[in-house]
């Protein structure tokens, strides 16, 4: 019985993939006149030399969101309730500067362990050697 279910499904797959199979029927087919009259145009490559480096837009520069911890209430587990707003937007803060991640879990609604392991994350990305004096305790 499987020996059958798998020969029809290959025989699916078969049927499907020839589906995308060009067309053979007529191999002696003159071109379009689009075709024959438009050939694709000749770039020609920039080397490495060649290429000058663009810097980054404003718009790419700031496209990671800023931290904003204005609104936040402390709700039950958040670090915001567990150490209070001055303690946390000062952990909240520091996640937020090391972190990598584009939108990084540095709110203070999260919990502290949560902002905790993402700033830890960020302190050993990359070269370590810059990091500031708060990721030698993590």
């Amino acid at each position: 019985m499987r020996i059958i279910g798998w020969i029809s499904t290959m025989a699916a797959v078969c049927a499907l993939a020839a589906c995308d199979a060009p067309d053979t029927a007529k191999p002696d087919a003159e071109p379009s006149a689009t075709q024959a009259s438009d050939p694709a145009p000749v770039i020609d490559p920039v080397g490495p030399s060649e290429a000058e480096p663009t810097p980054p837009t404003d718009e790419y520069a700031n496209s990671r969101p800023a931290l904003d911890n204005s609104t936040a209430e402390p709700v039950e587990g958040s670090c915001l309730a567990e150490l209070g707003r001055k303690e946390a937007e000062t952990l909240s803060e520091q996640c937020y500067e090391m972190s990598p991640a584009t939108r990084p879990a540095c709110n203070i609604q999260n919990s502290c362990d949560t902002i905790r392991a993402e700033l830890k994350r960020g302190c050993e990305f990359g070269d370590t050697s810059d990091n500031p004096d708060y990721c030698e305790g993590l």
